[in-house]
């Protein structure tokens, strides 16, 4: 697949990728040791987390993509809290960091995730090639030790094509990017999106409530700026609701500010639970200006389950939504005008995107493995 300019949104025949897939996959070495290292995750997850429990959706992503992975070689997810060692099938542990010596000796790949701690250690144990999975923006959520990517070829896996375009802006922006000749960027950059449960589809049997909203985002995510909205939406229509639910490891949430007519707080769900209110809403109601998506699981499983989601133009919105959901870039007013338009009328219909599917994720991870200078060059993003 070649990519566009960086910052464009690529059209992907999925014909032609999941041909290209099977070929690099006959590519692979019969097995590979991959070691993923999470030295942030707020609490220690596996798949039964992933099941009954809510979770972020950096560390969903982490147990699908891995999951996926050990089908065909030995993974290992270390992580930097986690007390105890849980074995999910022969390929695949999820273990303690105090495990890192030996988790990580003769590595094929060995992939931090958000932030490269531990990396000097991981060096001395052997030769892997080295990967930081980022998951947020550089400079304004997370830090960029561009020393690290200079001294250990240290390659980049944004999670969308525009969180790779900001993430290349960003690096060209430092002084020492072209001090360096541009060595900082030697090691790569690529995207991987985020996947998404295949089972995910919409339910012809779930009656849609045309008055009930959702939010299941993290409340640090703009949730005072969709509370605003609601509040003149609900003032021209009362029967609306809006019902907000979080992943709970951020609790930087004025609990007043949801003590309004027509909000009711769901707490931490798991995400069966979540999707459940998701399907039987209008819509995933999410405009919000404040912290952009770099990939944004909130719009990819919304609109798997056929309910679309009103959003700003923000992050990757334009990129994940449905072309049948575009996003807004616009006033309040407006914003809450197209909302009443969905109630009188029904909102767009759309449906799973196959690009965020499971199984067509984890071949791209496997023809990245596989080859990663050639999928390098092939997505052409320019680092």
């Amino acid at each position: 697949m070649k990519a566009k300019k960086p910052g464009s949104i690529p059209t992907i025949d999925t014909t032609q990728a999941q041909a290209g897939s099977l070929e690099s996959i006959q590519l692979l070495k019969e097995t590979m040791l991959i070691v993923f290292i999470d030295p942030k995750c707020p609490t220690p997850y596996d798949s039964e987390v992933l099941r009954t429990r809510s979770l972020g959706g950096t560390e969903a992503s982490v147990i699908r993509v891995a999951l996926g992975l050990s089908a065909r070689h030995t993974v290992k997810v270390l992580q930097h809290n986690r007390t105890e060692p849980r074995v999910e099938n022969e390929n695949l542990e999820f273990l303690p960091i105090s495990a890192l010596d030996t988790a990580v000796r003769g590595a094929d790949h060995v992939v931090f995730i958000q932030k490269a701690q531990y990396i000097d250690t991981v060096v001395r144990a052997g030769s892997a090639r080295l990967w930081l999975w980022l998951h947020n923006f550089l400079k304004d959520e997370v830090p960029f030790f561009w020393q690290d990517h200079l001294r250990y070829k240290l390659g980049i896996v944004c999670v969308s094509q525009t969180h790779a375009a900001h993430t290349l802006r960003h690096m060209r922006s430092l002084v020492g990017y072209w001090a360096t000749a541009g060595l900082m960027g030697r090691g790569g950059l690529l995207y991987q999106h985020n996947p998404i449960d295949e089972v995910l589809a919409p339910d012809p049997l779930v009656l849609r409530d045309p008055f009930k909203l959702v939010f299941f985002s993290s409340p640090y995510k703009g949730i005072e700026h969709v509370v605003s909205a609601f509040r003149e939406a609900h003032l021209r229509e009362p029967r609306l609701r809006l019902y907000i639910a979080d992943p709970g490891y951020i609790k930087k949430c004025d609990p007043t500010l949801l003590d309004t007519p027509g909000i009711t707080t769901l707490g931490s769900l798991p995400q069966r639970e979540v999707l459940k209110h998701v399907r039987e809403a209008l819509c995933v109601f999410y405009p919000q200006r404040k912290r952009p998506e770099t990939f944004g699981l909130v719009y990819a499983e919304a609109n798997a389950v056929g309910t679309p989601v009103l959003a700003h133009d923000f992050g990757a919105a334009a990129e994940i939504l449905s072309k049948r959901n575009p996003p807004m870039d616009t006033s309040q007013t407006a914003v809450v005008e197209t909302l009443l338009d969905w109630v009188r009328n029904g909102g767009p219909s759309v449906q799973a995107n196959p690009l965020f599917g499971t199984q067509f994720v984890v071949d791209r991870w496997l023809q990245f493995f596989a080859a990663p200078d050639r999928f390098i060059r092939e997505q052409n993003l320019g680092s």
